[in-house]
């Protein structure tokens, strides 16, 4: 516990009174240390968090008010703990005019009677911070030893955070070398208020290319720090919490960079090998060979998703810098995801309980993913073409399911991949027409077309002659210049039809 005035106040052994009405928050400042001067001007000499004792000998019985508010103000400004006022020796009473700006400028005055020692006062708050130093460098030995003993659990890198996140009361966040911010399941974030502004001095730190730290005041005071030497960051680590790190927390903060330093370059030559092997498994899955797929993730990953599972395709995402580093965090329970690359592409097995982290990862990193659902017994090359299709149609940062295309149709798919425009294309000729001839010949072909090309039942659905029905399909096939006798032509008059005409 530091040493406050609260703590002087309290203790009977000191003839201590305040003077002023400070609050809680001025009471239970910690004092960083105790000094004593009687210059009209002492803020040289001190520090933020510093007691102030003096015997008054720079104010006269009578102090000028603005002399007194000025000595105030420069104390507090400088954040200045306190001020404690002996009496008895040159002064009987503090002066009321010390006592005022004081109050003015909120900084608290403590009267020290019975001409009590400042020795004993000095002695005092070094003892408690002496003990407060030993007691935080116990603290930070014991927390060393827990996140050694973290580092080698079969998960290191995710334990040490998990770790340091437990013993400093802080959420934690890892990035990767070009900025993106890796997901750790299990792992407490940063709030999404100050992850903005944190993620910006991340971008920063990482753009100077040196080894470097820096305090986001903004961000609760959270803590950012490089991992890596300068000219090989291999990542960003920041830390936050309700209250600024102290000196033993930024020493724990530095321990924790440079084990997730030496665990990040181990796992680099480590992941570039199992990246190999995962991409194995994905080849055998395809190729028809799920029982020895398995064997071999079991033994090298601990296993696969078991049916039914979401197979997706993260288009172009092999090249995406960190992307693969953060998949490995995210995937760090094959039975949950499994991810592979794939030539440009990277292929993910998620399992119903890592749809939402597959879903915020495209968020998150502006992937373009699609998934087909595949069920015990389904041929996973079909599900995998039918997921690269869903890709080609996703949206930036966006997951686009297989069954939501098929459900739309042929039609409906060369709708969204823009098939209008072909089709006002076909239509075009048509414009050079009169409106009503125009209209008569598309409400033919349209009948015609539903009657599979039957001349009768289309004319008599027209109430016409199917001569004259013969005669207006034949002028549509010189307007626009197709042969309508085959069934290709037919089916792509049809489609311009339902989507342009």
């Amino acid at each position: 516990m530091p040493a406050t005035l609260r703590t002087l106040l309290d203790d009977q052994s000191f003839p201590l009174r305040v003077l002023t009405r400070p609050d809680d928050e001025a009471l239970d400042r910690p004092l960083s240390w105790v000094h004593s001067s009687d210059l009209l001007d002492p803020t040289p000499y001190l520090e933020a968090g510093n007691l102030l004792l003096t015997n008054g000998a720079q104010f006269s019985a009578d102090p000028d008010a603005d002399e007194a508010l000025a000595y105030c103000r420069r104390l507090r400004a400088l954040g200045v703990a306190g001020l404690g006022f002996a009496t008895d020796i040159i002064h009987d009473r503090v002066p009321e005019a010390v006592v005022r700006a004081g109050e003015a400028a909120d900084l608290p005055i403590v009267e020290i009677a019975d001409r009590a020692p400042f020795i004993r006062i000095i002695r005092f708050v070094a003892d408690i911070i002496a003990a407060e130093g030993a007691a935080r460098l116990s603290w930070l030995l014991d927390a060393q030893r827990a996140v050694a003993r973290a580092a080698v659990r079969d998960d290191g890198l995710r334990e040490i955070l998990a770790t340091l996140s437990r013993l400093l009361d802080a959420w934690v966040e890892l990035y990767d070398a070009v900025g993106g911010r890796l997901s750790s399941p299990g792992l407490r974030a940063a709030p999404a208020e100050v992850e903005a502004e944190v993620g910006r001095d991340v971008r920063r730190l990482l753009e100077r290319r040196t080894a470097a730290s820096l305090v986001v005041p903004s961000a609760g005071h959270a803590l950012v720090q490089t991992i890596g030497q300068s000219g090989r960051l291999r990542g960003v680590l920041a830390v936050g919490g309700p209250e600024p790190l102290d000196p033993a927390g930024r020493d724990l903060v530095a321990s924790v960079v440079a084990l997730a330093s030496i665990a990040l370059e181990q796992q680099r030559g480590l992941q570039s090998a199992l990246r190999g092997v995962r991409a194995g498994v994905i080849d055998l899955l395809v190729d028809g060979h799920g029982d020895t797929a398995r064997r071999v993730a079991e033994s090298a990953f601990g296993g696969l998703p078991v049916e039914p599972y979401l197979v997706g395709v993260v288009r172009g995402a092999g090249a995406l810098p960190g992307l693969l580093d953060e998949l490995d965090l995210v995937s760090s329970d094959p039975t949950r995801m499994f991810s592979a690359e794939r030539g440009d592409d990277v292929i993910v097995l998620a399992g119903d309980r890592a749809a939402s982290a597959l879903a915020a990862l495209a968020e998150r990193r502006g992937l373009c993913v699609g998934t087909a659902r595949h069920e015990a017994g389904d041929d996973l090359a079909e599900d995998l073409r039918r997921a690269s299709h869903a890709a080609r149609d996703a949206e930036t940062g966006a997951v686009r399911a297989y069954d939501e295309l098929a459900g739309r149709g042929l039609v409906g798919a060369l709708r969204d991949r823009g098939g209008e425009v072909l089709a006002r294309s076909l239509l075009r000729p048509l414009e050079a027409l009169p409106a009503v001839e125009r209209e008569r010949l598309l409400a033919s072909a349209r009948v015609w077309l539903d009657a599979n090309g039957a001349w009768d039942p289309a004319a008599r659905s027209l109430g016409i002659h199917r001569h004259t029905l013969r005669a207006r399909m034949a002028q549509l096939e010189q307007v626009l210049e197709i042969d309508l006798s085959s069934f290709a032509a037919r089916a792509e008059l049809w489609a311009a039809l339902e989507l342009g005409g």
